[in-house]
């Protein structure tokens, strides 16, 4: 993953479930994390395993 201390962040709106952004809040505060990184990370994360997955065959 990327360092975080250097990079150009934008701020932006998204419309969330309630309970999985208190959830996420949560999460971010019991691994000490901004929750902008957590967010960050669950992107990258994803956007990794789809590359994967299209790399082995798996995805339409």
């Amino acid at each position: 993953m990327t360092p975080r201390n250097d990079i150009k962040r934008e701020a932006t709106s998204i419309k969330i479930n309630p309970q999985l952004w208190k959830q996420a809040k949560i999460e971010a505060i019991r691994n000490d994390l901004e929750l902008s990184e957590l967010v960050e990370q669950a992107i990258e994360k994803w956007i990794e395993d789809e590359a994967h997955k299209r790399v082995k065959g798996e995805r339409k």
